[in-house]
Protein backbone atom coordinates (compact mmCIF):
# COMPACT_ATOMS: atom_id res chain seq x y z
CA UNK A 1 0.00 0.00 0.00
CA UNK A 2 1.36 3.23 -1.19
CA UNK A 3 0.52 6.66 0.29
CA UNK A 4 1.04 9.61 -1.10
CA UNK A 5 1.39 12.62 0.63
CA UNK A 6 1.93 16.32 -0.39
CA UNK A 7 1.59 19.17 1.90
CA UNK A 8 2.42 22.26 0.47
CA UNK A 9 1.89 25.78 2.09
CA UNK A 10 1.63 29.42 0.64
CA UNK A 11 1.70 32.69 1.57
CA UNK A 12 -1.09 35.49 0.42
CA UNK A 13 -0.09 38.02 -1.03
CA UNK A 14 -2.52 39.47 -3.00
CA UNK A 15 -2.97 43.58 -3.61
CA UNK A 16 -5.38 45.34 -1.79
CA UNK A 17 -8.86 44.79 -3.45
CA UNK A 18 -12.22 46.26 -4.07
CA UNK A 19 -14.85 44.59 -0.81
CA UNK A 20 -18.49 44.15 -0.62
CA UNK A 21 -20.40 46.99 0.59
CA UNK A 22 -22.12 44.78 3.50
CA UNK A 23 -21.59 42.07 5.27
CA UNK A 24 -23.41 39.36 3.23
CA UNK A 25 -23.62 34.71 3.50
CA UNK A 26 -24.35 33.04 0.84
CA UNK A 27 -25.06 29.27 1.57
CA UNK A 28 -25.85 26.31 -1.43
CA UNK A 29 -26.07 22.75 -2.01
CA UNK A 30 -25.88 21.18 -5.62
CA UNK A 31 -26.34 17.99 -7.20
CA UNK A 32 -23.74 17.07 -9.86
CA UNK A 33 -23.89 13.98 -11.97
CA UNK A 34 -20.25 12.80 -12.52
CA UNK A 35 -19.05 11.10 -15.66
CA UNK A 36 -15.69 9.18 -14.59
CA UNK A 37 -12.90 8.42 -17.27
CA UNK A 38 -9.14 8.22 -17.18
CA UNK A 39 -6.41 5.87 -15.83
CA UNK A 40 -4.08 4.58 -13.02
CA UNK A 41 -0.51 2.96 -12.74
CA UNK A 42 1.03 1.98 -9.14
CA UNK A 43 4.09 0.36 -8.51
CA UNK A 44 6.96 -1.01 -11.01
CA UNK A 45 4.59 -1.88 -13.84
CA UNK A 46 3.65 -0.54 -17.41
CA UNK A 47 -0.13 -1.80 -16.56
CA UNK A 48 -2.28 0.96 -16.98
CA UNK A 49 -5.99 -0.03 -15.47
CA UNK A 50 -8.49 2.28 -17.28
CA UNK A 51 -11.15 3.39 -14.67
CA UNK A 52 -13.89 2.62 -17.12
CA UNK A 53 -12.95 -0.26 -19.74
CA UNK A 54 -11.39 -2.29 -16.41
CA UNK A 55 -12.48 -1.02 -13.55
CA UNK A 56 -16.29 -0.37 -14.83
CA UNK A 57 -16.87 2.90 -13.34
CA UNK A 58 -20.05 4.83 -15.16
CA UNK A 59 -22.61 7.88 -14.20
CA UNK A 60 -22.84 8.70 -10.59
CA UNK A 61 -24.68 11.35 -8.37
CA UNK A 62 -23.00 13.22 -5.61
CA UNK A 63 -23.09 16.39 -3.92
CA UNK A 64 -21.46 19.71 -3.60
CA UNK A 65 -21.90 22.61 -0.58
CA UNK A 66 -20.72 25.36 0.34
CA UNK A 67 -20.76 28.91 2.36
CA UNK A 68 -19.22 32.38 1.56
CA UNK A 69 -18.82 34.97 4.18
CA UNK A 70 -18.35 38.68 2.97
CA UNK A 71 -17.63 41.77 4.37
CA UNK A 72 -16.42 45.18 4.21
CA UNK A 73 -13.24 45.65 6.41
CA UNK A 74 -10.06 46.54 3.87
CA UNK A 75 -7.59 43.99 3.97
CA UNK A 76 -8.91 41.17 5.09
CA UNK A 77 -10.02 38.39 2.62
CA UNK A 78 -13.63 36.91 2.27
CA UNK A 79 -14.05 33.59 2.83
CA UNK A 80 -15.57 30.52 0.49
CA UNK A 81 -15.59 27.09 2.43
CA UNK A 82 -16.58 24.15 0.23
CA UNK A 83 -17.16 20.41 0.44
CA UNK A 84 -17.30 18.09 -2.47
CA UNK A 85 -18.05 14.44 -2.46
CA UNK A 86 -17.20 12.08 -4.98
CA UNK A 87 -17.50 8.93 -4.07
CA UNK A 88 -18.23 5.66 -6.02
CA UNK A 89 -17.99 1.93 -6.39
CA UNK A 90 -17.81 -0.45 -9.63
CA UNK A 91 -17.41 -4.02 -10.50
CA UNK A 92 -14.57 -4.67 -13.09
CA UNK A 93 -12.03 -7.25 -14.33
CA UNK A 94 -8.79 -6.72 -13.78
CA UNK A 95 -7.40 -9.91 -16.53
CA UNK A 96 -3.99 -10.63 -14.39
CA UNK A 97 -3.41 -6.94 -14.39
CA UNK A 98 -0.74 -5.82 -11.75
CA UNK A 99 -1.67 -2.66 -9.15
CA UNK A 100 0.16 -1.53 -6.52
CA UNK A 101 2.36 -4.86 -6.42
CA UNK A 102 -0.78 -6.78 -6.16
CA UNK A 103 -1.65 -9.24 -9.48
CA UNK A 104 -5.84 -9.39 -9.68
CA UNK A 105 -6.53 -12.09 -11.96
CA UNK A 106 -10.06 -11.30 -12.38
CA UNK A 107 -13.40 -10.19 -10.91
CA UNK A 108 -12.64 -7.09 -8.46
CA UNK A 109 -14.50 -4.08 -6.63
CA UNK A 110 -13.28 -0.88 -6.63
CA UNK A 111 -13.46 2.52 -5.25
CA UNK A 112 -12.79 5.99 -5.88
CA UNK A 113 -13.06 8.55 -3.47
CA UNK A 114 -11.51 12.46 -3.64
CA UNK A 115 -13.74 13.97 -1.39
CA UNK A 116 -12.45 17.05 -0.50
CA UNK A 117 -13.06 19.74 1.39
CA UNK A 118 -11.79 23.30 0.08
CA UNK A 119 -10.91 26.99 2.21
CA UNK A 120 -10.86 29.84 -0.14
CA UNK A 121 -9.78 33.34 0.93
CA UNK A 122 -10.32 35.96 -2.05
CA UNK A 123 -11.07 39.34 -2.48
CA UNK A 124 -13.43 41.22 -4.75
CA UNK A 125 -11.94 43.24 -7.37
CA UNK A 126 -15.27 44.38 -9.46
CA UNK A 127 -18.73 44.74 -7.20
CA UNK A 128 -21.05 46.00 -10.16
CA UNK A 129 -23.36 44.19 -12.22
CA UNK A 130 -19.97 42.56 -13.13
CA UNK A 131 -18.28 40.94 -10.09
CA UNK A 132 -14.80 39.48 -10.12
CA UNK A 133 -13.09 37.55 -7.18
CA UNK A 134 -9.58 36.47 -7.12
CA UNK A 135 -7.63 34.39 -4.18
CA UNK A 136 -6.19 30.96 -3.10
CA UNK A 137 -7.80 27.92 -1.94
CA UNK A 138 -6.31 24.97 -0.06
CA UNK A 139 -7.89 21.98 -0.77
CA UNK A 140 -7.62 19.14 1.51
CA UNK A 141 -8.09 15.52 -0.29
CA UNK A 142 -9.05 12.68 2.06
CA UNK A 143 -9.05 9.19 0.08
CA UNK A 144 -7.99 7.88 -2.94
CA UNK A 145 -8.63 4.84 -5.14
CA UNK A 146 -8.71 1.35 -3.84
CA UNK A 147 -8.95 -2.22 -5.28
CA UNK A 148 -10.00 -5.91 -4.27
CA UNK A 149 -11.02 -9.01 -4.82
CA UNK A 150 -11.96 -12.31 -2.99
CA UNK A 151 -8.10 -12.40 -1.30
CA UNK A 152 -5.97 -8.65 -2.01
CA UNK A 153 -6.19 -5.24 -2.15
CA UNK A 154 -4.38 -2.79 -3.38
CA UNK A 155 -4.95 1.20 -2.69
CA UNK A 156 -3.01 4.35 -3.95
CA UNK A 157 -4.20 7.01 -0.83
CA UNK A 158 -4.16 10.65 -1.41
CA UNK A 159 -3.72 12.55 2.36
CA UNK A 160 -2.93 16.12 0.98
CA UNK A 161 -3.57 19.87 1.17
CA UNK A 162 -2.91 21.51 -2.17
CA UNK A 163 -3.03 24.86 -3.14
CA UNK A 164 -4.72 26.34 -5.72
CA UNK A 165 -5.57 29.52 -7.22
CA UNK A 166 -9.02 30.45 -7.92
CA UNK A 167 -11.14 33.18 -9.94
CA UNK A 168 -14.91 33.63 -10.38
CA UNK A 169 -16.66 36.11 -12.39
CA UNK A 170 -20.04 36.43 -12.56
CA UNK A 171 -22.62 39.06 -15.39
CA UNK A 172 -26.42 40.26 -13.23
CA UNK A 173 -28.55 40.74 -15.91
CA UNK A 174 -30.14 44.30 -14.27
CA UNK A 175 -34.05 44.20 -12.90
CA UNK A 176 -34.45 40.17 -13.42
CA UNK A 177 -32.73 38.38 -11.17
CA UNK A 178 -30.78 36.22 -13.67
CA UNK A 179 -27.11 35.82 -13.89
CA UNK A 180 -24.51 33.83 -15.26
CA UNK A 181 -21.02 33.08 -14.81
CA UNK A 182 -17.86 31.10 -14.28
CA UNK A 183 -15.48 30.18 -11.55
CA UNK A 184 -12.50 27.67 -10.82
CA UNK A 185 -9.26 26.28 -9.17
CA UNK A 186 -5.75 25.67 -11.63
CA UNK A 187 -2.71 24.44 -10.40
CA UNK A 188 -0.03 23.11 -12.61
CA UNK A 189 3.30 22.02 -11.46
CA UNK A 190 5.96 19.47 -13.82
CA UNK A 191 3.41 17.44 -14.85
CA UNK A 192 0.88 17.25 -12.19
CA UNK A 193 -2.09 19.35 -12.03
CA UNK A 194 -5.92 20.11 -11.06
CA UNK A 195 -7.73 22.19 -13.28
CA UNK A 196 -11.16 22.44 -11.83
CA UNK A 197 -13.86 24.57 -13.21
CA UNK A 198 -17.56 25.66 -13.52
CA UNK A 199 -19.84 27.37 -15.70
CA UNK A 200 -23.24 28.14 -14.07
CA UNK A 201 -26.41 30.67 -15.24
CA UNK A 202 -28.96 31.18 -12.16
CA UNK A 203 -31.60 33.27 -11.28
CA UNK A 204 -32.24 34.81 -7.64
CA UNK A 205 -35.34 36.20 -5.84
CA UNK A 206 -35.70 39.44 -4.50
CA UNK A 207 -35.90 37.56 -0.68
CA UNK A 208 -32.43 36.30 -1.61
CA UNK A 209 -33.63 32.51 -2.56
CA UNK A 210 -31.92 31.17 -5.91
CA UNK A 211 -31.55 28.41 -8.04
CA UNK A 212 -28.55 27.49 -10.52
CA UNK A 213 -26.97 25.16 -12.47
CA UNK A 214 -24.44 24.30 -15.07
CA UNK A 215 -21.50 22.03 -16.02
CA UNK A 216 -18.34 20.99 -13.81
CA UNK A 217 -14.93 20.03 -15.28
CA UNK A 218 -12.54 18.15 -13.00
CA UNK A 219 -9.15 17.26 -14.51
CA UNK A 220 -6.25 15.99 -12.24
CA UNK A 221 -3.17 14.05 -13.00
CA UNK A 222 -0.24 12.69 -10.50
CA UNK A 223 2.58 11.38 -12.08
CA UNK A 224 5.54 10.80 -9.70
CA UNK A 225 7.80 7.87 -9.42
CA UNK A 226 5.80 4.63 -9.81
CA UNK A 227 2.89 6.22 -9.25
CA UNK A 228 0.71 7.94 -11.90
CA UNK A 229 -3.09 8.97 -11.96
CA UNK A 230 -4.74 10.73 -14.65
CA UNK A 231 -8.71 11.07 -14.09
CA UNK A 232 -11.11 13.41 -15.30
CA UNK A 233 -15.02 13.66 -13.52
CA UNK A 234 -17.51 16.21 -15.40
CA UNK A 235 -21.06 16.45 -15.87
CA UNK A 236 -23.81 18.75 -15.30
CA UNK A 237 -25.25 20.22 -11.67
CA UNK A 238 -28.08 21.96 -10.09
CA UNK A 239 -28.86 23.53 -7.16
CA UNK A 240 -30.43 26.12 -4.56
CA UNK A 241 -29.28 29.18 -2.94
CA UNK A 242 -29.87 31.58 0.01
CA UNK A 243 -28.22 34.62 -0.23
CA UNK A 244 -28.79 36.74 2.95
Amino acid sequence: MKKILIVSLIGLFLPVAAQADALGIRIGANAWQQNFSGHARSGDTDDRIDVEDDLGFDDENDFQGYISFEHAVPMLPNVLVQRTVIDADANGNLNGKVFDGVVFPGDVESTIDLTHTDTTLYYEILDNWVSLDLGITGRFFENGLEIKDENESASLDIESVIPLGYVAVKFDLPLTGLFVGADGNIIKYDDNWIYDAKATVGWESSIGLGIEGGYRYFDAQYDENDDEVKLRIEGPYAGLFFHF
